[in-house]
């Protein structure tokens, strides 16, 4: 077994060396050693015993034990028998001789009289002492004598009474004496050990706890590798510092083929090595019934272990509780203060899992009801609740439904579905119709698909017309979400004819949520979602979006949405996916109204998330997602993804959020280069395979599609995208907007499958749509890829056209490929100059969107064009001209473009022109963020700029 050095205990090995010295030099010296259990104090005897001996001095040692206090002489005997029996006749002579002689009778066992009886005074102890204190004399007068006492608390009385002798006559002895004490083990041997320590030769230290350093020193030396700061963190905490109770520890961890890595620092928290199991199981044992209950109360109540809960857990009056702290303070189990605590954590892991499992029970029902009287918090009081046995306990379930529902509120619905499973178990509420709502609800949220069943079972009991209706609008969402397109049609069309005014709009929420999946499903669903339609008027929000999906004009779905964003002013009385400002928001962002669209969705999310609406929130902040990818803020896009799908498998519900967020979470990973990352994520929230026919699964499909032939199948990201195109044909449902992100991969791969010509006439097909649709990124995108696809200069015309386009606009994205493209483009024509100049620009814009790929491209093509080194975001902002600074501080000022053409006498659209080429400048991708841009830039010499517009 490998073994670890001693570890931060220089100063004490210090101590005894100077003793060493000084014993060498004809003086003797005392050194005490203190310390709690296992803290390391016989190793280091060990230690300096090694060093002893090697440096020619005689030791001598002993160590005391807890059975042997009543006997007598026991440690002196321990000392001395082994140099006495292994001396001849004449030795042993030569060291009783004199006044030596006069400890004869302590090592004459035939007449030592009875051993549990100490010597009395007037029966010679002082002579016995003062002959034991020659023969240390005798023993030093050949060399340096070192006595050695380790556990010296457990000395029994006569040996104690020879130390505190000795201490007194060390001058001149050449004697060195070092013990070692646990003070908090309570007896008299603590009296004798304080008077022996406060002699003036006496050195003395304490062993503190091991430091982190230490401690990842031991679990290098102990498993043979450097571990994880987390692990080293946890051994610490497991082990309090205490040595003995670390080597336990690594020693379990060896055994169980635990590595030091990071993944396993929770587990090391949980483990309690056997030895030291034992040890604190024959320690409890000692203890009195009441201090064991104690124990048992403070291990169930743990963080909140304050006195009266305490008392109530284990069923004590507070007088006998108070017998019982103090037994276990003097037992070194508790620390002092309040609330209780353990002295090392492995102490409440040893004692909770001996409690049986009633016991158990019964002290978390008490602890419960103790702190519910208290009015701490009713997750604090669930989680005592779940960890009882089932019953008939009202209380409880009223508890616990309480509980779930604060759970719900601060967006935790696992924590929800726990306490509500726990209600449930109760024989009471075994087919309540609230409870299995409240769970299936829960449930949902929480994306686990025995929602239907709860949902279902919990419909078919009740008869309440508008618990009815509000368990129908979460069914049919849970329904949606599991891909069962057709029950949850069926079901929504279905009505009591009862809904409450809460759950009217939620309802018909639900119903254009309906609407919005089945917008491609094959026709033979027509007929449910007809009834939907004749059940209530279409709202505008749903207008917009099929005016989207038909291609009608721009500025006409444009104005749709914002009547929609206006008539959503309210928030539903209850929990819907995708709310009608939702829906209006991300039509508007489809129509160049980035910023509107990024308002509206922030505010959608911030209400649903204050009103504790999870879904709304969820699928808000999904399609926010989409909105901050396109306007070029890929690192936030991509945090809000994976915070969306960071608790999604493939057996979890696939609400609304999950497709969009995992396709934005794709086209960022794209962007960055991580394409088996990107495959990675898909895989495990249960993506790659056949997605169902809904509206919703078209961005995600389209991110496969980049994906595919990104990693060169070309042929199977054709072939998805040929039916989702197909699907789409069938229902008459364009998006043009969506050919911005597909376009560009696609006409590459058709054009390596099919041929240039396939390309070309794609990219013109889409260019066509784009153009009667009129909205911007989705136009520079087809003129890009067109542009690249005919180049010369018919397709540098395109380029240029695409950048004039989206010079206005915030969509960063877009702005730095099409930049990249042109100075290609210009490259390849000769225009060298114009090449670096467009190059420069799409590389930095690229490196501070994070565009990687992007970037690598546009550094790669400056290297062409004879830039020899290539550094982004390490030159000089280009600086403003006179124009773009006036613009630029008018508009920070809260002026609008028609305010700041009126004061500056220009166009509007040169406003909108300087404001771009400000915006690129500064490294912005929109209005609001003027202001914190030009805080270092002085406003223009002589302009008055006023405060607010």
């Amino acid at each position: 077994m490998r073994e670890f050095p001693l570890l931060e205990r220089s100063r004490e090995m210090g101590l005894i060396r100077a003793g060493m010295r000084q014993a060498c030099g004809g003086d003797g010296a005392f050194v005490l050693i203190e310390g709690a259990g296992g803290a390391g104090k016989t190793r280091l005897l060990a230690a300096a015993r090694q060093e002893a001996e090697r440096d020619g001095l005689q030791v001598l040692h002993a160590r005391a034990g807890a059975l042997e206090r009543r006997f007598v002489w026991v440690v002196v005997r321990q000392l001395f028998e082994r140099c006495l029996s292994a001396a001849d006749r004449t030795d042993r002579n030569a060291l009783l001789d004199g006044p030596a002689a006069l400890a004869n009778g302590v090592f004459d066992y035939a007449h030592a009289g009875d051993i549990s009886t100490p010597p009395q005074e007037d029966g010679g102890l002082y002579r016995v002492l003062h002959g034991l204190y020659w023969l240390c004399k005798n023993l030093s007068a050949s060399a340096p004598l070192m006595l050695l006492i380790d556990d010296a608390h457990y000395s029994d009385t006569a040996s104690l009474r020879f130390i505190n002798y000795l201490v007194n006559r060390l001058e001149g002895s050449g004697v060195l004496l070092v013990l070692t004490n646990a003070p908090d083990v309570p007896g008299e041997a603590q009296e004798l050990l304080l008077s022996a320590g406060r002699s003036p030769l006496a050195g003395h230290a304490v062993l503190e706890p091991l430091g982190r350093e230490a401690v990842c020193e031991a679990i290098t030396a102990r498993l043979g590798g450097v571990p994880h700061d987390d692990v080293t963190e946890a051994c610490l905490l497991a082990s309090h510092g205490n040595p003995s109770h670390l080597t336990e520890l690594l020693d379990e961890m060896r055994r169980r083929g635990i590595a030091p890595e990071r993944a396993s620092a929770d587990e090391i928290l949980s483990l309690a090595p056997a030895r030291i199991a034992k040890e604190v199981t024959s320690c409890l044992h000692q203890l009195p019934p009441p201090a064991r209950a104690l124990a048992e109360a403070v291990a169930v109540l743990d963080a909140d272990a304050d006195p009266r809960h305490c008392a109530a857990a284990a069923a004590l009056d507070n007088a006998v509780a108070l017998d019982a702290v103090n037994a276990l303070r003097e037992a070194d189990l508790l620390n002092p203060g309040v609330p209780y605590t353990f002295r090392r954590p492995v102490v409440r892991q040893v004692v909770y899992a001996q409690m049986s499992s009633d016991a158990r029970s019964r002290a978390h029902l008490r602890s419960a009801h103790s702190l519910h009287a208290a009015g701490v918090d009713l997750t604090t009081v669930a989680e005592h609740l779940c960890r009882t046995e089932p019953g008939c306990d009202a209380w409880t379930v009223r508890t616990l439904r309480a509980a779930a529902i604060e759970a719900m509120r601060r967006a935790s619905p696992m924590e929800a579905t726990r306490y509500l499973r726990r209600a449930l178990a109760d024989s009471s509420t075994e087919h309540d119709p609230y409870i299995l709502g409240q769970l299936g609800s829960a449930e949902l949220r929480a994306r686990q698909s025995s929602a239907i069943e709860h949902l279902r079972e919990a419909l078919r009991r009740t008869r309440e017309p508008v618990f009815r209706s509000r368990l129908r609008l979460e069914l049919g969402l849970a329904l949606t979400a599991s891909g069962r397109y057709d029950e949850a049609l069926t079901l929504l069309a279905e009505s009591d004819g009862a809904a409450s005014d809460a759950t009217e709009p939620a309802e018909q929420a639900v119903r254009t949520t309906a609407m919005v999946v089945a917008r491609i499903t094959p026709r033979r669903r027509a007929s449910p979602l007809s009834r939907l339609r004749s059940a209530a008027a279409v709202p505008r929000a749903h207008a917009a979006i099929e005016a989207l999906s038909r291609g009608r004009p721009a500025h006409r779905v444009a104005r749709l949405a914002t009547a929609a964003i206006t008539d959503a002013a309210a928030p539903y009385g209850e929990d819907t996916e995708l709310t009608d400002a939702a829906v209006a928001a991300w039509t508007l962002a489809q129509c160049d109204e980035a910023e509107t669209a990024e308002r509206v969705l922030r505010e959608t999310a911030r209400k649903a998330s204050d009103t504790g609406q999870m879904l709304a929130a969820a699928t808000a902040t999904g399609l926010l997602g989409g909105v901050l990818l396109d306007t070029g803020r890929l690192a936030e896009a991509e945090a809000g993804a994976r915070h969306l799908l960071r608790q999604q498998e493939c057996c979890s519900l696939t609400l609304a959020y999950v497709p969009l967020a995992a396709a934005v979470l794709t086209h960022c990973l794209i962007e960055r280069d991580q394409l088996q990352e990107a495959e990675d994520a898909l895989h495990r929230i249960g993506l790659t395979g056949p997605l169902p026919p809904s509206a919703l699964s078209v961005p995600l499909r389209i991110a496969r599609v980049r994906l595919s032939i990104r990693q060169d199948h070309f042929e199977g990201g054709l072939r998805e995208l040929s039916e989702c195109r197909e699907q789409a044909g069938q229902e008459g449902w364009l998006y043009p907007s969506a050919s911005a992100e597909y376009l560009p991969e696609a006409a590459k791969a058709l054009a390596i499958t099919t041929g240039p010509r396939a390309a070309c006439k794609l990219a013109a097909d889409v260019t066509d749509r784009a153009r009667a649709f009129g909205a911007v990124r989705p136009l520079a995108a087809a003129l890009r890829t067109q542009g690249e696809i005919v180049g010369g200069d018919e397709g540098l015309e395109m380029l240029e056209s695409a950048e004039q386009l989206l010079a206005p606009t915030p969509f960063l994205l877009e702005r730095a490929r099409v930049l990249v493209a042109l100075g290609a483009a210009l490259r390849r024509q000769g225009r060298r100059g114009a090449a670096r100049s467009r190059l420069t620009a799409g590389l930095d814009m690229a490196h501070g969107i994070g565009a990687s790929v992007l970037e690598a491209t546009a550094r790669s093509e400056l290297r062409v064009a004879g830039v020899r080194q290539v550094r982004s975001g390490l030159k000089q902002r280009t600086p403003l001209t006179p124009a773009e600074e006036r613009v630029a501080h008018k508009a920070a000022a809260g002026l609008s473009n028609r305010e700041i053409s009126q004061a500056l006498f220009v166009t509007v659209k040169t406003v909108e022109w300087h404001l771009s080429q400000a915006y690129a400048k500064l490294g912005i991708a929109k209005r609001a963020e003027l202001t914190q841009a030009l805080a270092n830039e002085p406003a223009p010499h002589g302009e008055s700029v006023p405060r607010s517009a």
